[in-house]
């Protein structure tokens, strides 16, 4: 191609045709040939032993689906090595570009859901959570003891174990500690007698299965009902008396009451005189 633009991650790459096919582009590239190091016997060579063409999926250019056609070489040592050239546009074995992976994995860290970010980069929802799992499992540590106060709670998630799982935090600094796979007494009970040593004081919603976990797990530490439950407990006993109350009411005054029923949760300062 007889032109000047340096293409990002194309440095030192040869593009040697492009063309526009059904909406995709695809590019035609190839390294330039140089002297490789064989990597058994570490003799310098440059005889080409055979090329072999690599269909590689990139980034989109323009909102156009891109693919590579890389025509990679094999080189041949004295020795009667046969090996790859170096390139800097796909890691071995790999189906997709440098850039390509490198925009995926910043995408899934950082995107709403693996669903959204796979339909972008046209790859499958599996792909995305199988890529986030390698990239995290450097970042995951095992804990080895609990803070003082813990907060314990449910969350609906997607496992094989169970419909719902429990997430532990610091209840403190609000930061998540560890995820259990199922919400059953057993399994919170196992994990706090694991990694009990520190902790006096239970942040979690009223659930007696929590509880038990909890008073036989700890040894009976302090355990505080969190601020949201213990406010619904109240918004519910409040309602059940404004039920109660207003069936004595003249039809009209029982329906207005009912629609007005949100003034019941207000905080006092925030009434006015109407």
């Amino acid at each position: 191609m007889h032109s000047t633009m340096m293409i990002p991650g194309f440095e030192g790459v040869e593009v040697k045709k492009t063309e526009e096919r059904d909406g995709c582009l695809y590019l035609h590239v190839q390294m330039p040939k140089k002297t490789h190091v064989c990597p058994s016997c570490r003799a310098r060579t440059r005889r080409v032993h055979d090329y072999r063409v690599q269909k590689v999926q990139h980034l989109k250019w323009f909102e156009r689906l891109t693919h590579l056609f890389y025509r990679k070489r094999r080189y041949a040592c004295a020795c009667g090595k046969k090996f790859a050239e170096q390139n800097s546009l796909v890691e071995r074995y790999q189906r997709h570009s440098k850039e390509w992976n490198q925009a995926f994995g910043f995408r899934l860290i950082h995107g709403k859901n693996f669903k959204d970010t796979a339909h972008l980069f046209h790859t499958s929802p599996n792909t995305a959570v199988r890529r986030f799992d390698r990239i995290s499992a450097s970042h995951l540590k095992e804990v080895e003891e609990l803070p003082r106060v813990i907060a314990i709670d449910e969350y609906k998630g997607d496992t094989d174990h169970g419909k719902y799982q429990v997430i532990i935090a610091n209840a403190d600094t609000g930061e998540p500690i560890d995820i259990l796979p199922d919400r059953s007494a057993e399994t919170v009970k196992d994990y706090l007698k694991k990694k009990k040593s520190n902790v006096e004081c239970v942040v979690m919603d009223m659930s007696y299965s929590f509880k038990s976990a909890v008073n036989k797990a700890l040894n009976n530490p302090i355990i505080v009902a969190d601020r949201f439950h213990f406010c619904r407990y109240i918004n519910w006993a409040v309602d059940r008396v404004r039920k109660r109350v207003q069936k004595d009411f003249h039809d009209y005054d029982r329906r207005k009451c009912k629609r007005m029923r949100h003034v019941f949760h207000k905080p006092y300062e925030s009434l006015s005189d109407k």
